[in-house]
């Protein structure tokens, strides 16, 4: 026999059982054996015969080579060619290992030390429990959530709840719906880190606006170090197999649609994560017609382990595309979505949404407090008025033209014209003048070469989106002859009416001396934000006039995403003032940290647009209120609709919001921006061809009717959704790191010398013996060490640490060695809150699906007091560990409580287990009594 049993064997001997104490100094084949009754006898290990029962807790010795599995539960025995093996569930891991029985000695479980009151062998022993579970309590919590990893950030509680719900749920796709600037891009970050630390990610999709793509990367690698090629722009692959080379890829959403590149991609997988930003551009139409873009989403859904969809606006009013998204995001439930109306509460399993209403800091206070909106309504000046009755004039015989059109084809297109002449009038002079500058050049081209008029292609509308800032500047359609006989004479007379007004520009004035000059004057950063480029043009014109010593920037489609990306560093960095932009920066673009000014100098005809662009600034980092000022020009039917259908919401936002129990202003907001995402008002305006404006006001009324209807059947719906509430319940921080790094300083050889108040920073010295152990510290004996990243960054002698750091993995480690550190049972002194011969218990369950894949340990408290027993608030559980525990010096004794604790344990357990989740594992990780 080569290998010996280890000490603490479980053996029998002629029937009788006993454990192995020690071998003879002089004969390695004898061992003394103790007995049941004490009785103690030396023997030759030839004669001795294994005794392991299902039940039996064990540990496995390790030798200098190999360290240990650990702790566990014996599952079974048996003999293979007369090896006796025994199979055993480890606890630290969770695996199950066949294992030869002379490699495991028992193992006292914590219900047998309860019983006998056994504290051990080292002494603090209730200290010492504290440090075990607070250890197994991060980690936990760091698998779930991803918050103490290597990361650049500082995660709110509702993100740390969106990453632990994805992260442990049996099925890994969801419709994250949190309002615009709550931090999905985090949470997506805090999924991706928590599912490597899994072993469940190592190929990872990001599907988004290609205006974002540089974002996302930016972001990935700054906050979590995660390394991200974009497609066709960092490598442009010939063949599936250079996809399939590849681990993290961030494609733009219209160029994956692409058959060839829809292919490349399908080819090149499978991912384990697959996300797509600003979902709601997947949908169908009302009518059931899928997109592309739908079809692309579809096709991927069926190639990864987990699926991600990520909007702000899922529903928008519009029911049928709502449940479009949702089956896309669970096909497996289509048949539950089909009665969706009737029994919502399925949302629950789809979607998770938080609001800013309800989202708070660690500390439980609210964050955001609402904004301010202004309107300056702007009288325009003669030479304004006498221009803008001329091209109304103009605009209502294209629309008479049109409508009397025989060729159906042709009286859109020209009423296609009319309604976006409409909409850049309602921006700028400057946007207007040179649309129909562009018009009276196309009319002499035509004249000239006698075009004959030809079929007419309307632009698609996913091409709109693209292209509608540079409307004034495009030709559209380009085959469109005269549209009356008069035509060029009329845009002439506007046109050099247009040259007499620009001089008296009551709306540029207005915004230059009423706003600007006082934003710039306090020394405050200002973004403006207008659709075309020609009224962004105009603007930085004006400005950088009136301003030449500040630095003004833009941001437009038709800059490269490097571009893009410089600007928004500039301003940010404070190297520019002034940022004006379009709609290309509505979404995305985070500018939070250094302005919360906004001017909108047009209002778009699609309303939801300004609640796109009020979340550049009302967003997570802000410190101030933010100010929004819309700029609403008296000078035609287009911005009096846009006006009114603005005040009327307003007004019905606060009346629903005074009426709630808390933060009105952030549900005014919340309530504003519902609602306007409800009402077509393009679609109003654009059908309002005579301009009446007793029509139209009547046409608003019912859309805003239809509206608050639709909202009241949206919330019906995503009332059941998956949130947060207001925090996470029982989530650990950087504060009870900082407890475990105190309290391990006694047992691990170092000290602490100084601390910041924040208890963000450390100084401490190590024992000599301990210098050059870990990478992170060099050779130094002396560090001052942070949590907090980005102080390490700004001084290089501070080392930053988290989970990942060597140091911590090690105190980590050491807290939950039984062997050289035990902690699993302690006795403490009272304290307040708790009585004489109370337990607190907490248990390590391992979570698994019905299909037996793993999906989350949790480590459950429970206080016993008397016989009852009830699971402790994790809130409660996670403040009671911030604190010291002092030993008592209670004499021993017998507890037989045991038996009743672990009848109540049974009973917590089965109503947290459900239809698609069951126990693994479960062990009672660490015990307390005070006494």
């Amino acid at each position: 026999m080569k290998v010996k049993p280890v000490i603490g064997a479980k053996v029998t001997h002629d029937g009788r059982r006993a454990v192995v104490m020690c071998y003879s100094p002089t004969d390695h084949e004898t061992c003394e054996i103790r007995f049941a009754n004490a009785e103690r006898k030396w023997l030759n290990v030839k004669t001795l015969v294994p005794n392991y029962v299902a039940g039996d807790h064990v540990r496995h010795v390790g030798s200098k080579a190999l360290k240990g599995r650990g702790t566990g539960m014996v599952l079974s025995t048996r003999d293979v060619i007369g090896f006796h093996q025994v199979l055993v569930q480890f606890f630290d891991s969770g695996e199950s290992h066949w294992m030869d029985w002379r490699l495991l000695g028992q193992a006292n479980s914590a219900e047998t030390r309860i019983t006998y009151r056994a504290i051990g062998k080292y002494g603090n022993a209730a200290e010492r429990m504290r440090m075990r579970t607070l250890a197994k309590a991060l980690s936990i919590w760091d698998a779930n959530t991803g918050a103490f990893g290597r990361l650049d950030i500082d995660p709110l509680p509702h993100q740390l709840d969106v990453a632990r719900k994805v992260v442990t749920s049996p099925q890994a796709r969801w419709l994250i719906a949190d309002d615009v600037g709550l931090g999905k891009t985090i949470e997506v970050g805090l999924i991706l880190h928590a599912l490597t630390m899994r072993n469940r990610c190592r190929r990872t999709l990001i599907v988004c606006p290609s205006s974002l793509t540089k974002q996302w990367k930016d972001e990935m690698r700054v906050k979590f170090n995660r390394s991200f090629e974009i497609y066709n722009r960092d490598f442009k692959p010939e063949f599936a197999s250079e996809v399939r080379a590849r681990e993290n890829i961030i494609i733009s959403l219209d160029l994956a649609k692409r058959p060839e590149h829809k292919e490349m991609l399908l080819g090149g997988g499978p991912f384990d994560v697959i996300v797509f930003d600003e979902a709601h551009r997947l949908g169908v139409d009302e009518g059931g017609t899928r997109t592309e873009r739908f079809n692309l989403a579809e096709a991927l859904n069926t190639t990864c382990h987990a699926f991600l969809m990520l909007t702000a606006t899922p529903h928008q009013g519009k029911t049928r595309r709502f449940r479009a998204l949702l089956e896309l995001t669970r096909p497996d439930l289509v048949g539950e979505l089909a009665h969706l109306e009737a029994d919502p509460s399925i949302v629950r399993e789809v979607i998770i949404r938080n609001r800013k209403s309800m989202v708070t800091d660690a500390q439980g206070k609210l964050i955001f407090k609402g904004h301010d909106t202004l309107r300056y309504t702007i009288t325009p000046s003669p030479e304004m008025a006498a221009m803008d009755a001329e091209l109304q004039a103009y605009l209502r015989e294209g629309y008479r033209t049109g409508s009397q059109m025989e060729n159906r084809s042709l009286g859109a297109a020209i009423g296609f014209v009319m309604a976006t002449y409409r909409k850049l009038a309602s921006s700028s002079l400057a946007a207007i003048e040179i649309a129909l500058h562009r018009r009276l050049a196309r009319l002499a081209q035509m004249e000239s070469e006698k075009a004959a008029r030809m079929r007419v292609v309307m632009p698609l509308e996913e091409d709109l989106e693209e292209d509608a800032e540079n409307l004034a500047e495009i030709d559209m359609p380009r085959h469109l002859g005269a549209f009356f006989s008069d035509e060029a004479e009329r845009v002439q007379k506007i046109l050099n009416l247009i040259t007499k007004a620009k001089p008296h520009d009551t709306k540029m004035q207005t915004f230059l001396t009423t706003i600007a000059d006082h934003v710039i004057q306090r020394g405050e950063n200002l973004l403006i934000f207008t659709e075309y480029r020609a009224t962004q043009d105009y603007l930085i014109s004006r400005l950088q006039d009136r301003f030449p010593e500040i630095g003004c920037d833009r941001i437009n489609g038709g800059l490269s995403l490097d571009e893009k990306v410089a600007a928004v560093k500039r301003f940010n960095d404070g190297k520019t003032r002034v940022l004006v932009s379009t709609e290309a920066g509505g979404e995305g673009l985070n500018l939070q940290e250094t302005c919360h000014v906004m001017v909108n100098y047009d209002l778009p005809w699609n309303p939801s647009r300004l609640v796109q662009r009020i979340g550049r600034l009302y967003r997570y980092g802000q410190k101030k209120r933010v100010q929004v000022i819309n700029l609403h020009n008296n000078d035609g039917f287009d911005n009096s609709a846009l006006a009114l259908m603005l005040d009327r919401v307003t007004t019905i936002a606060h009346q629903l919001a005074a009426v709630r129990s808390q933060s009105p202003d952030v549900l005014a907001s919340e309530i504003l921006g519902d609602l306007v995402a409800n009402i077509d008002m393009e679609t109003i305006l654009e059908r309002a061809a005579n301009m009446t404006p007793t029509q139209t006001e009547a046409e608003i009324e019912v859309a805003i009717q239809r509206a608050q209807e639709s909202l009241k059947d949206e919330e019906d719906i995503l009332a059941f959704a998956s949130s947060s509430g207001t925090r996470v319940s029982g989530g650990f921080d950087s504060r009870h790191m900082a407890a475990l790094l105190m309290g391990m300083a006694p047992f691990a050889g170092f000290r602490v010398e100084k601390v910041t108040k924040d208890q963000q920073t450390f100084d401490i010295e190590l024992d000599e013996d301990q210098v050059g152990r870990w990478p992170e510290f060099r050779r130094r004996r002396n560090i001052r060490m942070s949590f907090d990243h980005k102080l390490a960054e700004r001084n290089a002698e501070v080392v930053p640490i988290d989970l990942e750091s060597t140091f911590m993995r090690h105190l980590v480690d050491l807290a939950q060695d039984r062997d050289a550190f035990d902690g699993v049972y302690g006795e403490a002194a009272k304290i307040k809150g708790w009585e004489d011969g109370d337990i607190l218990t907490t248990h390590q369950v391992r979570w698994q699906s019905l299909s037996g894949d793993i999906l989350e340990e949790d480590l459950i408290p429970v206080r016993m007091t008397g016989v009852a027993v009830k699971e402790m608030p994790r809130d409660v559980f996670a403040e009671l560990l911030l604190s010291p525990f002092r030993t008592s010096g209670a004499e021993g004794g017998k507890d037989d409580r045991v038996p009743v604790l672990t009848q109540e344990f049974s009973k917590i357990l089965a109503k947290k287990a459900d239809g698609e989740r069951m126990p693994s594992s479960v062990t009672t990780f660490t015990a307390l009594r005070w006494s």
